[in-house]
């Protein structure tokens, strides 16, 4: 069970300072459901759990991983084929 801050609730959405070539994450963001700025270690009376949304990020990025590794095993795969091709046309 996550702690009822902010930072882990499902309307509170983080803000970001952008560098010269990357973004930095604040302390601080908005939450949606007041429409205010919010600090994310602050609590309130209305907190719902991002659980959910956790999960299914966690569950589409194994699904592109994944497709990841399938893609990169079939590349090496093709490449084996063509080393052993020119080993045949060689010898």
């Amino acid at each position: 069970m996550k702690v009822e801050k902010c930072r882990n609730c499902i309307y509170y959405t983080a803000y970001y300072m952008r560098w010269s070539s990357c973004y930095d994450k604040l302390n601080n963001g908005s939450c949606s459901k007041f429409k205010q700025p919010q600090k994310e270690f602050d609590t309130c009376y209305c907190f719902k759990s991002n659980d959910v949304r956790e999960k299914s990020r966690e569950k589409q990025l194994f699904a592109s991983l994944e497709l990841a590794l399938k893609s990169i095993n079939d590349i090496a795969l093709i490449l084996k084929e063509k080393e052993r091709d020119k080993e045949d046309f060689i010898s």
